[in-house]
């Protein structure tokens, strides 16, 4: 079936034709040939540090990349020294994977502490009110994977300094989509998956650890890469060392060998977003986004979060809502069976633009839509 209109970033990105050529090039003129053409790709890896780094407002020895969000949100979770009566900040309908790897600490005697959602989104005041001197971590969603709420990074911070908690981002429905400068809003930790808004291949994510916080992940993965002068470890005559410092820096976390073709196709996506400008990618899909609000708006629907019909500092590029009358599945059906992709998470159709969506393709959706109302 021909797709006349993808709106489905939020739920799978489409791989960027840049990354496509890069991943078709490696497979064709450098895997074949093993060690005799592997260096042509090796460097991608530090290449794409470099460029997520500018993306992230980060340093490069900040960055780490890992297979999927989840990994990231489990180096924090699982490496932090725990200890009994220390409380973790959950979200109330966040996403499983910011929330199910913090439960598993209650075996070390950690509490949890829940902000409720109020209309598709999150107060201050509710975070506020369930911050003590015992919070150790506030594990929140830059967005809502299902109601599209962006919440305040900057007051989430904030908020944690004031009774010292660490603040650990999961990003995957932002990053590659909304300019976020941890130079500025000083997350300690952040995540994502890069087969969404990155538009990367799957299997590869990206993890930040701020410079300061490194040493605080004390059960950290390292691999025998993760040790400084483990490239050279094997190419001398004499005998071995293993007696090495680990690596100050958050690449440590990366283990062994590693998806070769995938960071290859990585590298290319972040190259074209870093061309482009996170501010530019983030105002196309804010503007598309607004489209799609005050058109479904028009046509009825009930949005997941309050509607007013001016930009809010809440948004981003997720658009969801439900229509009494009619169940968001079968809506979502029809929608696929006329050539548009979206998805439908939690009960609500979630329509998701990027920067390279066309105008056109928004009004295909808004016409579908209008077809399909009872």
């Amino acid at each position: 079936m021909t797709v006349r209109a993808y709106l489905d970033h939020a739920g799978f990105g489409r791989l960027r034709p840049p990354a496509v050529s890069a991943m078709r090039t490696a497979l064709d003129q450098v895997m074949p040939y093993g060690s005799a053409e592997l260096g042509q790709v090796f460097r991608a890896r530090n290449t794409a540090r470099r460029t997520m780094a500018g993306l992230l407002g980060a340093t490069p020895e900040e960055i780490a990349f890992v297979p999927n969000t989840s990994t990231g949100v489990h180096l924090v979770a699982d490496g932090l020294d725990w200890r009994p009566g220390d409380q973790v900040v959950l979200f109330d309908r966040d996403f499983p994977a910011n929330v199910r790897p913090w439960l598993r600490l209650a075996r070390h005697g950690v509490e949890f502490r829940w902000v409720p959602m109020r209309a598709g989104g999150y107060r201050l005041e509710d975070l506020a009110a369930v911050l003590t001197p015992a919070t150790r971590l506030i594990a929140v969603s830059h967005v809502n994977f299902a109601t599209g709420f962006r919440i305040d990074l900057d007051a989430v911070c904030a908020l944690a300094a004031e009774v010292g908690a660490l603040v650990s981002v999961d990003a995957v429905q932002s990053l590659g989509a909304l300019p976020l400068d941890v130079s500025r809003t000083p997350v300690d930790f952040l995540a994502a998956g890069a087969h969404k808004w990155l538009g990367g291949p799957t299997g590869q994510g990206v993890f930040y650890c701020r410079a300061d916080r490194l040493e605080l992940l004390r059960s950290t993965p390292t691999g025998w890469y993760g040790f400084e002068g483990a490239a050279e470890l094997t190419k001398g005559p004499g005998p071995l060392s293993y007696q090495l410092p680990e690596r100050a820096v958050a690449a440590r976390v990366e283990g062994g060998m590693y998806d070769l073709v995938g960071m290859v196709g990585l590298e290319a996506t972040l190259a074209e977003l870093a061309a482009v400008g996170l501010p530019a990618v983030g105002a196309r899909v804010l503007g598309l986004a607004g489209r799609l609000r005050h058109g479904i708006a028009a046509l009825g629907f009930t949005p997941a979060t309050p509607f007013d019909g001016t930009p809010s500092p809440a948004d981003s590029g997720i658009v969801s809502f439900s229509c009494p009358q009619v169940d968001s599945w079968k809506l979502v059906e029809s929608l696929a069976e006329s050539g548009v992709q979206v998805s439908v998470p939690a009960g609500l159709v979630r329509v998701s633009p990027h920067y390279w969506t066309t105008d056109q393709e928004i009004d295909i959706f808004l016409a579908s839509a209008a077809g399909l109302k009872p």
